[in-house]
């Protein structure tokens, strides 16, 4: 004999919400400051990122004396 399996409905019917608290994703007030820049294949490389591409991986936006500035290797890689 097969036992019954059973599910919460409104569970599996509610949109997700954990996109939006996990990971907010900010307005991008410029473009990418990767693009024209002349380290851009060198970090591809690499896998080193500037002061401006984390700010703006984070607010949307940078400081154009930050390009090229303090490269690393992003944490977690």
């Amino acid at each position: 004999m097969m036992d019954m399996i059973g599910f919460d409905n409104e569970f599996m019917s509610d949109p997700c919400t954990h996109s939006k608290i996990l990971l907010p994703i900010p307005e991008n007030a410029r473009e990418i400051p990767c693009d024209g820049c002349a380290r851009e294949n060198e970090c591809a490389i690499r896998l080193t990122e500037c002061v401006a591409f984390r700010v703006w991986s984070a607010t949307g936006d940078f400081l154009d004396k930050d390009v090229t500035r303090l490269m690393r290797v992003p944490r977690g890689v």
